[in-house]
């Protein structure tokens, strides 16, 4: 199914929903595609994960806490948030690693909001990007390394801790604040090898040059991927797909998965006091 037909069809389950219930309905919403997220990782027996835009690395942490012999790999852009979360996740067993993804290797600015509040709290909201956020007010810039995902494959510290992606199989979490085409374009011979990825995306440019979501399943589609399910979660602006590698994964295989999803998201009631 194209992107196109995917949106129909979530729209006519998602959308008369989110009129009706509102916030309290798409919070439920991402609740279910996130444990979607992870029943594909059971199903398909993961046992490696990689958490590009990390922040905290909370997904990678879970992961790898849960079952003895999982590995997990957090990249993060923003140095303040390296040196701040980047201990925490190692002590877990996590390979963090200080990369902004795009599409291409080398140095470049990430554009971080520099409100009085942002000093005070040393720079470390989770909406800086490599973009410039649209929202912000006064901003500053900070070089950071830049890498694409073919390169970050071979990069030493990532080879010694996974040293063959395609054995891997990870599945993938990505939250790059906008920058999901930059990454996807400098994913060409990665991407491929890994079997899903949950995507937060955008319907509206909400970062200067960014490319929305019609553009980015494009993207996806051209490296074998095809969208899956999605949430509401902050619709009409921004959610989260979940794309699946039509090569590694049939869709027969994960149907009882989607239709669970739906069955839930079609009974859904709002809590009462």
């Amino acid at each position: 199914m194209d992107y196109q037909g995917f949106e129909a069809e979530q729209a006519a389950l998602q959308g008369p929903m989110v009129d009706d219930y509102g916030r309290e309905f798409q919070q439920f919403s991402n609740q279910e595609l996130v444990r979607v997220f992870h029943e594909l990782l059971e199903l398909e027996d993961v046992s490696c994960i990689l958490e590009l835009g990390a922040h905290r690395a909370a997904t990678s942490k879970r992961f790898v806490k849960a079952k003895a012999g999982r590995k997990a790999v957090a990249i993060e852009a923003n140095p303040f948030n390296v040196a701040k979360f980047g201990p925490l996740a190692e002590e877990a067993g996590v390979l963090y690693l200080n990369y902004a993804l795009n599409d291409r290797t080398g140095p470049l600015d990430l554009v971080l909001s520099d409100s009085d509040q942002d000093r005070k709290r040393g720079h470390t909201k989770t909406s800086n990007s490599i973009l410039r956020n649209l929202d912000f007010g006064r901003t500053k810039n900070v070089e950071v390394p830049g890498i694409t995902f073919d390169d970050l494959e071979h990069d030493p510290a990532f080879k010694d801790y996974l040293p063959s992606l395609a054995d891997a199989r990870p599945a993938l979490w990505i939250d790059v604040e906008g920058a999901l085409s930059q990454l996807l374009a400098g994913a060409h011979t990665a991407l491929p090898k890994c079997l899903f990825a949950m995507a937060e995306v955008e319907r509206v440019e909400r970062f200067e040059g960014q490319k929305t979501v019609s553009h980015v399943a494009r993207q996806f589609a051209d490296l074998g991927f095809f969208p899956f399910l999605r949430d509401s979660e902050y619709m009409p602006t921004q959610h989260n797909v979940i794309f699946v590698n039509g090569a590694l994964v049939t869709p027969d295989k994960i149907q009882s998965v989607k239709e669970t999803f739906v069955k839930n998201i079609k009974d859904y009631k709002p809590e009462t006091t």
